[in-house]
């Protein structure tokens, strides 16, 4: 953060207006700068504006819940800034960005059969050797995936289970992206493939907790 320095001068008036805009320029200044990780989603096609509180609820308690600490000492932030592209968030600066990218149909979880496709839930871009901080997550993959899993529940249930599903793939790529590695681990959020039952988990169940050993 820059230092505002101002000549001083012998008079009163200028000894009272220095301290006013040294004040000034330092509340602008913090009130600017946002420390932290802000993750920032996008939806290709939009979706609908009541799923974002619901989504970033889902997220903050798998990360409150650990699901993003290592058992080697890294752990990524468990109080992201969680905001839609939307939000006007120029002026602001946070030390770590993320770019999230929901691909399909992320706000519902349609009952119907569509033909099977190939293809992973979610991945990250790898250029120069260094993985960068863009997550794709293809929501029609995750329906595919789920439906097995949630057949018969209500609307309002499949929804759920779409986001908490979009919330662990979330995790599984930020760790690829904070730890550099494109290794994944044998049990937890880090297996190279989740079941449908292991997508949908709740915080406190342990298939979805990182491995701690």
């Amino acid at each position: 953060m820059s230092v505002l320095w101002f000549p001083h001068r012998q008079s009163h008036g200028t000894r009272l207006v220095l301290p006013l805009l040294l004040v000034w320029a330092w509340t602008v200044a913090l009130y600017a700068q946002q420390l932290g990780t802000a993750i920032v989603f996008y939806a290709q096609p939009p979706v609908s504006e009541d799923m974002w509180p619901s989504l970033f609820q889902i997220v903050r308690a798998d990360l409150a819940s650990g699901a993003g600490d290592l058992s080697n000492g890294v752990a990524l932030d468990r109080a992201p800034i969680l905001v839609p592209g939307s939000d006007d968030l120029r002026g602001i600066t946070f030390s770590h960005i993320i770019s999230v990218k929901l691909l399909g149909r992320c706000d519902v979880l349609p009952q119907t059969n569509r033909p099977e496709l190939a293809g992973p839930l979610g991945w990250v871009l790898l250029v120069s050797g260094k993985i960068q901080p863009y997550v794709s997550i293809d929501c029609t993959r995750i329906a595919q995936v789920l439906r097995p899993a949630v057949a018969g529940l209500s609307k309002e249930d499949r929804r759920y289970a779409m986001m908490q599903a979009i919330a662990h793939v979330l995790i599984h790529e930020w760790i690829h992206i904070a730890t550099q590695s494109d290794a994944h681990g044998g049990r937890g959020v880090m297996q190279a493939y989740l079941s449908a039952n292991q997508l949908i988990a709740g915080p406190k169940n342990g298939d979805l907790q990182m491995a701690k050993r």
